[in-house]
């Protein structure tokens, strides 16, 4: 009994779903395991429980998800057609007249979700995950910036994990916020640091919540070295401070979290803050116009991955058993990393002004999705056991190749 076509459209959709979702999960538990180190870092610093421990990960996977799911889309089309191929599934539904043609029209319908998903990630998602890490950091700051002045601190005790510093103090007042005799130096993870400070005097002044809290030196000195040389260098001060909330704030982000803050906008807030950046001539505010305009644009095209993604599986996917191996696999890695290089090679071009932001987001895409669609033409044209890379059946090389190998040429003619 020949099965009806949409029959044979939703057992498309049926295969390749659940292998998108299985492999969407993989990739999603291997970037978790890539950023344990960062994430164990926040635990150290906050304490385990179920919050700090869930709410990390989900921070770390939602600017992720808009470049997991055509991945994902990628090897689910990848495996399902690899199964259909291998199975014979693919063979009989050419003889009974179902063509690549007609199974591209379920793949496409499956993309276009995935692209749907992914935009909204990219222009909702990431942004949002962005603003709840800077929140959930500053939440966490203020607990654990008290336990360490409260409790950790202490008269007479040299203390080693003061924000990365060695700190001591002689004295210190019942409220806290003022010390005697106090040195700071760098701790065992500041090692690029070589500087010893003395002061007779200091406080520490604002809060976590007015997002100033900083700690003040009075009439001190600071004595520095350098790597590998005697010499001592002694400055004096009357007034040193050093902003506190920032210090804990870049031990958990990283020290590219301010400059890169536009990432955290809503699509409306970050067009408002292209537009302020527009007229100014400064070089720093001209170079954060180019990257905010170009992320703008970026987060709708870069999900279109999905598209020409599962475009390439449907040919790397279909293999002839009488060929030998299989290396549509590594034909696929390769298709990410040759599509993350042209992504990023146009991206280098807007963010120095050599392109405009719109073309440089929009342009690889196309090139590679008319790739795609000319390797499906290809496939659909010739049998299965045919290569769409011989030469033979390539535009402008056949001519090259029949002048070269007429007998070859001959074959395949007849």
């Amino acid at each position: 009994m020949r099965s009806s076509p949409i029959t044979i459209f939703f057992y498309f959709i049926k295969e390749v779903i659940p292998q998108f979702i299985t492999v969407f999960c993989v990739l999603s538990a291997v970037i978790v395991v890539s950023q344990l180190v960062r994430l164990s870092e926040a635990l150290v610093n906050f304490g385990l429980s179920a919050e700090n421990l869930l709410l990390p990960f989900l921070f770390v996977l939602m600017p992720m998800v808009a470049i997991t799911i055509p991945i994902a889309l990628l090897f689910a089309v990848l495996l399902s057609f690899s199964r259909m191929s291998a199975d014979g599934e693919y063979a009989a539904l050419l003889a009974s007249g179902y063509s690549l043609k007609r199974a591209l029209v379920p793949v496409l319908i499956v993309a276009a979700g995935a692209y749907f998903l992914a935009t909204t990630a990219s222009v909702y998602f990431e942004a949002w995950a962005r603003r709840e890490t800077i929140a959930f950091t500053h939440r966490k700051a203020q607990t654990e910036l008290d336990n360490i002045i409260r409790y950790r601190v202490k008269a007479g005790v040299f203390i080693d994990d003061f924000l990365g510093y060695v700190l001591y103090a002689e004295n210190i007042s019942p409220d806290r916020s003022h010390f005697e005799n106090v040195m700071l130096a760098p701790g065992r993870d500041n090692q690029d640091q070589h500087f010893t400070l003395l002061a007779p005097a200091a406080s520490i002044n604002g809060s976590v919540e007015s997002g100033n809290l900083r700690m003040s030196f009075d009439y001190g000195l600071i004595y520095t070295t350098q790597p590998n040389e005697t010499q001592v260098s002694v400055v004096k001060f009357k007034r040193a401070e050093l902003d506190l909330l920032r210090i804990f704030r870049d031990q958990v982000l990283g020290s590219q979290s301010e400059a890169d803050d536009y990432r955290s906008y809503t699509p409306r807030d970050l067009w408002r803050y292209i537009d302020s950046k527009a007229k100014s001539t400064k070089a720093d505010d001209i170079d954060k116009y180019l990257k905010a305009r170009y992320l703008f644009h970026s987060r709708f095209s870069m999900p279109f991955a999905a598209i020409f993604f599962a475009l390439f599986a449907m040919v790397f996917g279909i293999n002839d058993d009488r060929r030998g191996k299989n290396y549509g696999f590594l034909a696929a890695t390769l298709t990410v990393v040759i599509g993350y290089i042209v992504m990023m090679s146009f991206k280098f071009l807007a963010d120095k002004g050599q392109m405009s932001a719109p073309l440089a987001a929009w342009l690889p895409n196309l090139l590679l999705t008319g790739v795609a669609a000319f390797l499906i033409y290809q496939k659909n044209r010739l049998p299965p056991s045919e290569s769409v890379f011989d030469p033979r059946h390539l535009p402008f090389l056949r001519r090259f190749v029949s002048h070269s190998h007429p007998t070859v040429d001959s074959k395949a003619k007849s």
